[in-house]
């Protein structure tokens, strides 16, 4: 028994110690997990609003134009109305959607918020929509919001849209691909067939691949987030992200095509860790220098205006007098009442 009394107190001691590390450990977990919580909470607050200037073989023909591109708001009211006071500051000519309003595992109601939101956003500029692969759970209550805003939803549609330089856009909304919604064979062109450049709004940029052999210039994508979480150490910055080739930033894509993908207004879980939400400000050619064209209205309201000016007699020209005409017979002035009895004013005493 002797014999064993060492190592039972070497056993108290290694336990001991044991539970005071299992302790330390249990504590630092909990006091890193809080702070990194709280790291992430406080990077997931701001949106910020970043500028992307592209030239204007991006959207060939359409001239200088300037587009709001949000994505990922996720039901988060906070980070729609950072994204509204942001892009009245921006003044675009045109603003995009690019899905994901909702967020599939929790309810949309008092949707009043959205609604309202999107209207201040269409008073802006002109505003189409298209969808992401959250919005599918909650289709019906946000076909009925986009409705009441009176908000152009593209499902698979496309529109031509006036550039205020007198060119031509097609904007191209497609359902999500995660969802099988995608079906571009309904609303675009094979490629070389497309006269005007092609803008297409996909809310997963891996939906790339399968537009291979469709004619378009330019898509806007989001749903990875920027994957919430990026490498700060890394210049530039690595998002680290395991839904697409393509985390988040520009991307060229076989030739003159070209990809963007937003970091997105919102997140899930409401942590982001130096990956801050994001608004886009993309300037298509040199917009800081653009005087749009006069409408034809107008050039022809001032030259009809120029004209009549020509035509008509100068007012202060004295026409030429006749010597031979007789004189006019001077105008009787009528006698004016002399005032008498209390009608006279009397005279003021000098000062």
């Amino acid at each position: 028994m002797k014999l064993l009394r060492p190592l039972k107190r070497a056993c108290k001691f290694t336990m001991r110690h044991l539970r005071r590390i299992f302790t330390v450990g249990v504590v630092s977990a909990i006091l890193l997990g809080g702070v990194a919580i709280y790291f992430g909470q406080k990077g997931a607050e701001v949106v910020e609003c970043n500028y992307l200037q592209l030239p204007e073989e991006a959207l060939p023909g359409t001239g200088p134009l300037r587009i709001a591109y949000v994505c990922d708001i996720h039901n988060d009211a906070d980070k729609l109305r950072q994204a509204i006071v942001h892009i009245k500051g921006a003044k675009p000519d045109l603003i995009l959607l690019g899905g994901d309003y909702v967020t599939a595992s929790q309810r949309f109601m008092r949707t009043r918020w959205m609604v309202q939101g999107l209207r201040e956003l269409a008073e802006i500029a002109p505003l189409f929509a298209a969808l992401g692969n959250h919005d599918y759970e909650k289709l019906g209550q946000l076909e009925r919001v986009m409705q009441t805003a009176e908000i152009t939803l593209l499902r698979n549609e496309a529109r031509n849209w006036e550039t205020p330089a007198g060119g031509t856009v097609c904007i191209v909304g497609l359902g999500d691909w995660n969802e099988g919604d995608e079906d571009p064979h309904t609303c675009m062109l094979p490629t070389g067939e497309e006269e005007s450049a092609v803008l297409v709004l996909s809310h997963d940029p891996e939906s790339r691949w399968f537009l291979r052999q469709y004619d378009w210039d330019l898509m806007l994508s989001g749903h990875t987030h920027g994957g919430q979480i990026a490498n700060p150490f890394t210049n530039p910055v690595q998002y680290i992200s395991f839904r697409s080739s393509m985390p988040a930033g520009l991307f060229d894509f076989e030739g003159a095509r070209r990809v963007f993908v937003s970091r997105g207004a919102g997140s899930i879980g409401g942590m982001r860790f130096f990956c801050p939400p994001e608004i886009n400000i993309i300037d298509i050619g040199d917009r800081a220098n653009f005087v749009p064209p006069a409408d034809d209205e107008t050039e022809e309201n001032e030259a009809t205006e120029t004209n009549s000016a020509a035509e008509e007699p100068a007012e202060d020209t004295p026409e030429e007098e006749d010597p031979e005409a007789p004189e006019p017979e001077p105008t009787p002035v009528p006698e004016q009442p002399q005032p008498t009895g209390d009608n006279l004013i009397p005279e003021l005493p000098a000062i």
